[in-house]
């Protein structure tokens, strides 16, 4: 019998628990634009996690979604998108100007957007650490959980994004030598840009204090039940 009370608990516990909702349609179709990177081209790719050749095979994007620190109460979650040169290839030149943009990333629910972050990296792959400002952002350590190297990005953000494409996203350098410059290196290869993403009514999460009495309550139910079971045994 105790080991039916806690089973129960357990389900009742986890159907309690809060369920976030999917910020983004699943192998939804959005446009990846890019200039001089190291081509120019408009490249319509799939919301899907992985790896996906654009540029005509010159550049590889990869699309990581993690969750953020603070997922549990807000169902925020980082996309990243990874462009590296295919063949150790420059990313760019100095005096090109140089773009990319993320145009109608299918959001799934009203979302905001609340911070951005962008990492560079070299031919190899390797993080570059920024020493300087490209982007006018804090220099910062990666936040998004899990990875690490340094770059620039800025938090605090509340734009709002209805459900449906989303507005174009992304970075540019007008030219590129602005990057360069700021890295030390023309050894550029690849670049990382992290969006912060959450909910505009994330799921409600119960307070330690109401944890405590769901606890209370499904054991009593559970000891309800059990006391029914055995005073209908010893009226058999």
């Amino acid at each position: 019998m105790q080991t039916k009370l806690i089973l129960t608990t357990a389900v009742l516990l986890g159907l309690a628990a809060p369920a976030h909702a999917q910020l983004f349609t699943a192998d939804g179709t959005y446009n990846f634009n890019i200039q001089n990177s190291p081509g120019t081209s408009n490249n319509v790719v799939t919301f899907t996690p992985g790896t996906q050749l654009i540029d005509g095979g010159d550049v590889a994007l990869t699309l990581t979604i993690v969750n953020a620190a603070d997922f549990a109460t807000t169902g925020a979650q980082w996309v990243v998108l990874q462009t590296q040169t295919v063949g150790g290839i420059p990313l760019s030149q100095p005096g090109e100007n140089w773009s990319f943009s993320a145009v109608g990333l299918p959001a799934a629910i009203p979302i905001n957007f609340i911070a951005d972050y962008s990492q560079w990296t070299d031919t190899s792959g390797a993080n570059i650490p920024q020493t300087n400002h490209i982007f006018n952002q804090p220099l910062i350590s990666n936040p998004v959980p899990g990875m690490t190297g340094t770059g620039e990005g800025t938090s605090g953000f509340a734009a709002a994004i209805p459900a449906g494409p989303a507005f174009p996203l992304g970075g540019f350098a007008d030219p590129f030598s602005i990057v360069t410059n700021a890295l030390g290196t023309l050894n550029v290869g690849g670049e990382i840009e992290a969006l912060e993403f959450a909910p505009q009514s994330p799921s409600a999460v119960p307070e330690p204090g109401t944890w405590a009495m769901m606890l209370i309550g499904f054991a009593g139910l559970g000891f309800a039940a059990f006391k029914s079971r055995k005073e209908r045994a010893s009226m058999a």
